[in-house]
């Protein structure tokens, strides 16, 4: 069954990843850009964890065995251990509790996948198989990387801040519209994001529909 593509914010929000090797590594890896506050639970640690501990303030390691106390205020749990036991009850503990649970590589206990991830800025593209295939998925995720010129990113942010005046300066959507496809259009036309101070000189000179 295909899984709908819900975008939440994650900034802020508590998540819970319960085992310290190479498979939460990569979990935590991927979570780290959208601002979540992780919390990891295992006896054992990872260096590579570590290291990403050390670097980023809002990632809290605790070195013990996982305790069903840990759930308290999670919005989401991932359960990457090698105790499939362990998984299991965690999988049915947060779907008592109503919380978002993943369990790494057993979709039966999963409650979300975790998407293979396009991030460029605040422009993100998920892709999921609906846990059948993550193989093909990696590889249609590297497809699209590769078809995403790499200043879209910024030219995202520069059309999020000129945004309002956009909005102020037209009447119509259709209008807005227009001005858009100039931009992304210009921009296509030099191969790099248009500056804001570029955006408004089109904007308050007029334009013509490409």
């Amino acid at each position: 069954m295909a899984y709908f593509p819900f975008f939440i914010e994650l900034e802020g929000k508590q998540c819970l990843v319960v085992g310290g090797g190479d498979v939460a590594f990569r979990k935590i890896r991927e979570l780290i850009p959208f601002g979540v506050s992780i919390r990891i639970v295992a006896p054992e640690i990872c260096e590579a964890i570590r290291e990403l501990a050390a670097e980023y303030p809002k990632l809290t390691i605790v070195c013990r065995e996982y305790e069903e106390k840990d759930l308290e205020g999670m919005f989401f749990v991932i359960a990457a251990t090698d105790d499939e036991q362990c998984n299991c009850q965690i999988s049915e503990r947060c779907r008592q509790r109503r919380i978002l649970v993943n369990v790494v590589d057993d979709k039966d206990k999963c409650s979300f996948y975790f998407p293979s991830l396009v991030k460029q800025g605040d422009i993100v593209a998920g892709f999921s198989s609906g846990g059948n295939s993550p193989a093909l998925i990696k590889g249609l995720r590297r497809e699209l990387q590769e078809q995403i010129p790499e200043y879209y990113g910024q030219l995202n942010a520069h059309l999020g801040q000129l945004r309002p005046a956009v909005k102020e300066h037209f009447d119509t959507e259709e209008q807005r519209k227009q001005f858009y496809r100039k931009v992304i259009h210009r921009s296509r036309e030099l191969s790099r994001a248009l500056s804001v101070p570029e955006m408004e000189e089109i904007l308050h000179k007029g334009f013509t529909q490409n």
